[in-house]
């Protein structure tokens, strides 16, 4: 169970650095040659992003918000599952018990992760759009 746990957590971090490596920053400009004329529209509108400094933090208070999460939910769960587990087949507690732990530390795991991950997700998105200096992790007494 824990190392299923530790498997998803990395993957989920790997695949959060994976989409977060290109966003935060541009590469070289190419220099400039023969004039092209076209009529179609640009695909996408080109905007500053955040510095790099506050896009980093980002990314670690939404690995350290996700996991503090995950960890709660599933402590959380285990307990109460193996709590009912153990009251629901009370002439035999312990195979109630395990059981009843196994279910509830994946409940936990789901119920608490899962909306965190969401917010955390999303403040991670805004900051890695939004332009430099105005981010939460910006920094303001400067």
């Amino acid at each position: 169970m824990i190392v299923r746990k530790a498997a998803v957590t990395a993957g989920m971090a790997v695949a959060a650095m994976g989409l977060a490596a290109g966003v935060s920053h541009a590469g070289p400009v190419a220099a400039p040659g023969p004039a092209v004329t076209s009529t179609a529209p640009a695909a996408l509108p080109i905007h500053d992003v955040a510095s790099r400094e506050e896009n980093d933090r980002a990314f670690a208070q939404f690995g350290a918000q996700v996991g503090i999460a995950v960890t709660v939910g599933s402590l959380v769960g285990t307990m109460a599952g193996a709590g009912i587990g153990c009251v629901a087949t009370l002439p035999a507690c312990v195979p109630g018990l395990v059981t009843g732990a196994g279910i509830g530390g994946v409940v936990g795991t789901i119920v608490a992760g899962g909306p965190t991950l969401g917010v955390s997700a999303y403040q991670l998105w805004e900051t890695y759009n939004a332009a430099p200096g105005t981010s939460i992790y910006a920094d303001r007494g400067e």
